[in-house]
């Protein structure tokens, strides 16, 4: 009896472990990183955000216009590495979405990533790679007009009335600061509390993963959200973030 209760103890442990690192971690504004890219891919990073501009049909990685550098380019600093990474079989996430963030026009952005992508056959024909698009996007029922390996960041808890839609909506992403002003510091409020369950229930509506962004980058921000059920826990500092789930 006390082999078995032991037994059990064990078995609830490891099921309580599974449930809190079912999260994976998004490394917001990857391109930030010191080493972009392999950074938080090494780490096993679920999720890499890059920033993008269309300057004269090329793709350009920058927060901000004035930051453009002409050598810091989609290709450069995420497609080819991620070429490389499949191809010679590198460790990362067993899946791993790639989130471009258009920073620019929409349609002429989409238009000539797609054009760049289609040079990438790897990755676009890959089952471990999601190329989403977030940001700057087509309004919903245009996501129907995009190629097969083009999904979309979904901002919205609205229903859809189309249910094709949803399948090109790789995750759904809210901003936390709609939400609460909590700073990741302390216990956060009930009404705080229920409002964001509520949120992350309504996002599960659509059974796609859910991430908030404009978030509290601290180890008791990781610990909460993770605790609530968000799917992607979004972070500036992906490998310590890792380090720190895989602690739980």
């Amino acid at each position: 009896m006390k082999k078995l209760i032991i037994f059990l103890i064990v078995m609830g442990n490891g099921l309580m472990a599974q449930n809190v690192t079912q999260a994976g971690v998004h490394s917001h504004n990857d391109y930030l990183q010191n080493v972009p890219f392999w950074k938080a891919y090494s780490a096993g990073a679920n999720s890499i955000e890059a920033d993008v501009f269309l300057i004269e049909n090329d793709l350009y990685v920058a927060h901000t216009r004035k930051e453009i550098d002409t050598l810091r380019t989609l290709e450069a600093l995420y497609l080819e590495p991620l070429k490389k990474a499949l191809t010679l079989g590198f460790d990362g996430a067993e899946e791993l979405v790639l989130l471009i963030d258009i920073k620019s026009e929409p349609y002429t952005t989409l238009q000539t990533l797609n054009g760049i992508l289609e040079n990438y056959p790897s990755i676009t024909g890959s089952d471990r790679v999601t190329i989403a698009i977030s940001g700057n996007r087509p309004k919903p029922p245009e996501y129907l007009n995009y190629p097969k390996y083009i999904f979309f960041d979904h901002q919205n808890l609205q229903p859809l009335e189309n249910p094709a839609i949803l399948q090109k909506i790789a995750l759904v992403s809210l901003s936390f600061r709609n939400f609460s002003e909590w700073s990741g510091e302390g216990a956060m409020t009930s009404e705080d509390r229920k409002r964001i369950i509520a949120v992350i229930e309504k996002a599960h509506d659509f059974n796609k993963p859910f991430r908030f962004w404009a978030t509290p980058d601290s180890k008791s921000a990781w610990k909460a959200f993770v605790d609530l059920g968000v799917d992607f826990i979004n972070t500036d500092k992906p490998m310590e973030c890792i380090k720190f789930l895989d602690t739980l």
